[in-house]
């Protein structure tokens, strides 16, 4: 019999020639793994073992480990490393993340990182730094190949040679005027296909999407899903191109937006992340809505309370109380994420939502007519009470049809205000369903008290 002894990790292997003192073993372990190995081995490795990993490194091989660990590792090696390694870092990335890298650190560590950088990296990044954070002025990267629209095919070519080592993840290129405006674009493929004597006017290709610099980071995910894009040219007012995005940028906000969204669905706030916040912190993010979750079943307690002669006369309308607020809650929450996902990738409209509205109202009424049939022969079956099967099955469909337009609207209605509607979901939608819910069933419940008995 074998067994089957997977090798330690990275990490594991490192702390073990470290505790032997095996410097000589430990430079050559590290390089020969690949850089995604380092930066996944940075999530369990403490600030001191990273640092000597990226001393060990070649320049270049630690820029791009230090450019591609997540933020809060990011801010930590940025802290402990000294300003002319850090420099030395930077001038070897991409320009988007060499300013994201100098925008971890204060104003004054900035500026003289920023003075220790070559001239031309040091413009470069001082004129990223001035776009706001999450939006495409804030992903695009300023090194790309812009060639002059009369150009011939061979001359483009020979001119991507000649920059080969200043243009990483080459997918098109961008096609300008003499005032650098973009006219159009060229995959690189149609490029080596095309005759060598063709000028780019010819053979370019309409650009079908561009952003601006100001332009905020979901919608430039959202173009990138629309066209199916690898690469999108950031233009400013004056169309005159000035940088552009990668897919590999847009990936890494597709995942940020949606580990956002997921925290507030779950009620949670804006937490930045898990390792970047302090006790306290993420304390103060999630009470607020634990306060108002709690709010909500003090709410229905007095409810409960003003309808305690009904309960009292017919004790099995407590019975279902659990049930109407976990449905009310349950869809409530469907109908909002449904919403706020199709708000987020554009299926949505927030400024046209009446057709999104009146086809959740048609699905609220199928599902609550299914509903209410179910309780009303389960609640048949069960009590032996015509009255009370209606009350309970009429209640249910009434709140599925309530729960559902809240779900829907409450997010479109957040969205006409400029808030995030993520902020709509969670306990807010599921402690109001819950109230309403509660009030809809004790009401119908003492008006008809008399036939209950």
């Amino acid at each position: 019999m074998s067994l089957d002894v997977s090798p330690p990790h990275f990490e594991d292997r490192v702390r073990a020639l470290l505790a032997k003192g095996d410097t000589d073993a430990l430079h050559r372990l590290v390089r020969k793994v690949s850089t995604a190995e380092i930066e996944e081995a940075f999530e369990f490795l403490d600030t001191e073992e990273c640092q000597l990993i990226l001393d060990i490194l070649d320049t270049e091989t630690a820029a791009e480990v230090l450019g591609g660990v997540d933020e809060h590792i990011q801010e930590d090696l940025t802290d402990a490393l000294s300003e002319r390694k850090l420099a030395d870092l930077v001038e070897e990335m991409d320009s988007d993340e060499a300013a994201d890298t100098v925008r971890l650190l204060e104003d004054d560590e900035q500026e003289r990182v920023l003075d220790l950088l070559e001239d031309e990296t040091e413009e470069e990044v001082r004129t990223l730094l001035q776009h706001e954070e999450d939006t495409a002025g804030d992903l695009m990267m300023v090194e790309l190949a812009a060639i002059h629209e009369q150009a011939l095919v061979a001359e483009a070519i020979e001119m991507l040679r000649e920059n080969a080592d200043d243009i990483k993840r080459l997918y098109n290129v961008y096609v300008v005027d003499s005032e650098r405006r973009l006219k159009g674009e060229l995959p690189l493929r149609d490029m080596v296909l095309a005759r060598p004597g063709m000028p780019l006017q010819a053979v370019m290709s309409a650009t079908e999407a561009w952003a601006t610099p100001g332009m905020d980071q979901e919608e430039v995910a959202n173009l990138f899903r629309k066209y199916d894009l690898v690469s999108l040219p950031v233009i400013d007012g004056d169309d005159k191109l000035v940088g552009r995005i990668t897919v590999d940028d847009v990936l890494d906000v597709m995942e940020e937006e949606a580990s956002e969204d997921l925290s507030r669905l779950a009620g949670l706030g804006s937490e930045d992340s898990f390792h970047a916040l302090g006790i306290f912190r993420l304390s103060r993010e999630r009470l607020p809505w634990l306060i108002l979750g709690l709010g909500g079943g003090l709410v229905s307690g007095r409810i409960l309370q003003g309808f305690e002669t009904s309960l009292s006369t017919v004790l099995e309308l407590a019975f279902f109380v659990p049930v109407i607020m976990a449905l009310a809650g349950n869809i409530g929450i469907q109908s909002s994420t449904i919403i706020v996902r199709g708000l987020a990738t554009g299926e949505v409209k927030g400024d046209a939502p009446w057709p999104r509205i009146r086809r959740e109202i048609l699905v609220s009424i199928f599902n609550g007519a299914v509903i209410g049939m179910l309780t009303f022969g389960v609640v048949w079956f069960w009590l032996q009470s015509l009255p009370l099967a209606l009350l309970i099955s009429s209640t249910m469909m009434l709140v599925v049809l309530w729960a559902t337009l809240t779900g829907t609207v409450i997010p479109m209605v957040f969205t006409r205000f400029g808030i995030d509607p993520a902020y709509a979901t969670g306990p807010f939608v599921t402690t109001t369903n819950d109230i309403v819910a509660l009030t809809i069933y004790l009401a119908i419940a003492w008006r008809f008290r008399h036939i209950l008995v």
